[in-house]
C-alpha cells in the first residue's frame, strides 16, 4: 500500500526541455507511426552490413536487452496502475533502457564503431522525448500515487529502491498480453539469421 509522504525527489519529474517542443513532439509522433516502415530499411540494412566475427559483444548485449525488456513486460500493467515492481523498482523506464541495448547490440554487429555516437543520440532524444509525454499521461491518471513513485524511483539510471512499494511477480500473462513474446522470438530469429548469413557469405564487399 502507498503511504502519501513527503520524498525527497532525486530528479524533477517533468521538466520543461526542448523535447517537450511542438516540432519535436510532431516528429517523435511521426517516427513512432512509421516505426514499421522504417525497420524494414534498418533491419535489411543490419542484413548487409553485419561484419566479421566475432559476434558474441553485439549479440550479448542486444540478448541482454531482450531480457531486460521481457522482465520489465512480465510486470507491465498499462493504464491499469502505477508499475513499481520488477525493474520498475529500480527505475521508472526499463522498458527503454533495455530496448536502448537491444538496438547498441545490433549497433556493434555491424563493426562500425562511427555509428555508436549518432545511435546513443538518437536513441536519447527519441526516448527522452517519449518519456516525457508518457509521464504526463501517467500523472493524470494516477495522481499523487505516480508522484510518490517518481520521487522515489529514478527516471534512467537504476538503483536500489528506497522502499518497497508492491508485492507484485512475474506474470506469464502480462508478458502475452504486453506481446513480448512476439517481440524476443524476432530478436533472436534475427540474431540466429545474421549468424547465418555471416557463416554462408562472410564479409560482403561493401
Amino acid at each position: 500500500m502507498i503511504v502519501n509522504e513527503k520524498l525527497e525527489t532525486p530528479e524533477d519529474p517533468a521538466p520543461a526541455t526542448v523535447l517537450a517542443s511542438g516540432p519535436i513532439v510532431c516528429l517523435q509522433t511521426l517516427a513512432s507511426k512509421l516505426r514499421w516502415a522504417l525497420a524494414v530499411p534498418a533491419v535489411a540494412m543490419l542484413f548487409a552490413f553485419a561484419d566479421r566475427p566475432p559476434m558474441w559483444p553485439g549479440v550479448a548485449l542486444a540478448l541482454f536487452g531482450e531480457g531486460i525488456q521481457l522482465w520489465a513486460s512480465a510486470h507491465l500493467r498499462k493504464n491499469v496502475d502505477v508499475v513499481m515492481s520488477g525493474p520498475y523498482a529500480l527505475a521508472r523506464n526499463p522498458m527503454y533502457i533495455g530496448r536502448f541495448f537491444v538496438g547498441l547490440g545490433l549497433v556493434l554487429l555491424t563493426r562500425r564503431w562511427f555509428l555508436v555516437v549518432p545511435y546513443v543520440v538518437g536513441f536519447w532524444l527519441y526516448a527522452e522525448a517519449r518519456v516525457l509525454g508518457e509521464e504526463a499521461h501517467l500523472r493524470s491518471l494516477f495522481g499523487d500515487r505516480y508522484r510518490d513513485y517518481c520521487a522515489a524511483t529514478r527516471r534512467w539510471l537504476p538503483w536500489r529502491p528506497r522502499r518497497r512499494f508492491s508485492q507484485e511477480r512475474w506474470s506469464w500473462q502480462c508478458v502475452r498480453r504486453n506481446h513480448q513474446v512476439r517481440v524476443t522470438a524476432a530478436v533472436v530469429v534475427g540474431l540466429l539469421l545474421i549468424k547465418w548469413r555471416m557463416t554462408a557469405f562472410g564479409p560482403l564487399p561493401w
